[in-house]
């Protein structure tokens, strides 16, 4: 027993594999810290790297970042470090003041809770022990900074259908709550031609949830309900595969119904019905819109070099809103803010060009059909398509795939791209996104 109490406690520390191979392999390993650079990240030529010109880390540079004009450059130049457990975090883990993080965390979330319930006003209360239904107001700008914090998660599922609420009340058109619900129930009764591929795909959608686990049971029943409807309310559209992976997050929150509600507003009212339109062009102009005014140059030249186009990662960030790429609490805070400011803009993308282009794209190929192309030449005439704030977390994240995808050949890059990017620091995703998106609208100003 005295031997026992005398040797040094084991450290009961989690580790995650890490999908890309940024971490060692070997036991012991510690998660890199930001101290070191994400250009030594397992990328190749990392000596020539270091003393590359092209670095963002220069003495001078981080000094002129200090400056209150320059804060957007610095969270984009610190993009890397969200990728990495952030200083204070590692080093209280390393301490084993795990317990005080959780207490402080806790006292954070309660706060925030807090403020939250001062913000919100009951709209309805509910029939036979139902809950209450709240409004916020969109317009407020206490709330849509908050809202870039973060949304705390017992006021998520409140606040995102105020915010889908609000918007169709200023779109008269829009159908109302209870008419997409009544909706939905008729289309229960009605056969979908997409029925057989919803009915394998429900299996494969975020299976290892307990939500999801059992088979023709619980979330997993709900959820082929939600998309047999939608497939039967949009019939131009029917079933696409991101579907599945929309509908499983609102389940999460929100019974079937108002699930439908959510999806059936997101697709009217967030632009999801242009991406997910038959052929996909409008997908095509968004991610054009992307690479042309988003996208890195540094990095968009050696996309160039190397031939990725921004199909081969974009189409899945775009159309499953990040739900495969990101960890499931990141993609929950860029889902807060694009419920709150992912308005259609009035100049959003048509599919006719408002000027002819001289010369022909090098992605205008006589393959591409001419529906696309017009399309693609309407991306470079208009401001915005009012998808910006996924736009701005497409561009955040490659921001923090900078330094790997500026020394990787095609397969490295590939690899980075397309698997999953364990973003550590969700506030610095935030920031960085948010930094990004004024960047753009000072831009459009």
């Amino acid at each position: 027993m005295r031997s026992f109490q005398s040797s040094p406690r084991r450290r009961n520390v989690l580790s995650k594999r890490d999908p890309m191979g940024f971490t060692s392999s070997k036991i012991g390993m510690r998660v890199p810290s930001r101290k070191v650079s994400a250009r030594s990240l397992n990328t190749q030529h990392s000596e020539v790297s270091v003393v590359s010109f092209r670095s963002s880390r220069s003495m001078m540079r981080q000094a002129s970042n200090l400056l209150p004009q320059n804060r957007n450059r610095r969270w984009m130049d610190e993009a890397g470090d969200m990728l990495t457990v952030s200083p204070n975090l590692q080093d209280s883990v390393e301490e084993a003041h795990v317990e005080k993080i959780s207490q402080a965390l806790k006292r954070k979330e309660i706060d925030r809770s807090e403020k939250w319930r001062r913000m919100a006003r009951i709209t309805r209360h509910g029939e036979q022990g139902q809950g209450m239904e709240f409004e916020f107001d969109t317009k407020n700008p206490k709330l849509i900074e908050r809202t870039w914090k973060g949304i705390p998660d017992r006021w998520r599922a409140a606040a995102w259908w105020s915010f889908l609420a609000t918007a169709a009340k200023d779109h008269p058109e829009s159908a109302t709550e209870q008419d997409i619900i009544a909706t939905f129930r008729r289309l229960q009764h009605c056969a979908s031609a997409d029925d057989t591929q919803i009915d394998l795909d429900v299996p494969r959608t975020i299976s290892r949830h307990v939500m999801f686990r059992r088979r023709y049971r619980g979330g997993q029943r709900l959820l082929f309900r939600v998309l047999h409807a939608l497939s039967l309310y949009f019939p131009e559209t029917g079933y696409v595969q991101g579907m599945a992976s929309l509908a499983a997050t609102l389940l999460c929150y929100f019974d079937e119904e108002k699930c439908f509600v959510m999806l059936v507003r997101m697709w009217e009212l967030r632009g999801l019905a242009r991406l997910y339109q038959p052929g996909f062009d409008g997908l095509m102009v968004a991610l054009q819109e992307f690479e042309t005014l988003w996208l890195n140059k540094d990095v968009a030249r050696k996309m160039s070099d190397l031939g990725i186009d921004g199909t081969a990662y974009g189409t899945r960030w775009y159309l499953t809103l990040f739900n495969l790429s990101i960890p499931f609490p990141a993609q929950l805070r860029v889902w807060d803010v694009f419920l709150l400011l992912g308005e259609p803009a009035k100049g959003e993308l048509s599919m006719e060009p408002l000027m002819p282009m001289p010369t022909r794209k090098p992605n205008d190929t006589p393959s591409t059909p001419k529906s696309t192309r017009r399309a693609i030449e309407t991306a470079t005439t208009l401001p915005s398509s009012g998808l910006d704030v996924l736009h701005a977390t497409s561009a955040a994240l490659i921001q923090a795939l900078r330094e790997v995808l500026l020394d990787s050949d095609f397969e490295n890059a590939m690899k980075a791209l397309t698997a999953w990017i364990p973003i550590k620091d969700e506030d610095l995703l935030m920031k960085v996104t948010r930094a990004e998106w004024k960047t753009q609208l000072k831009k459009r100003a």
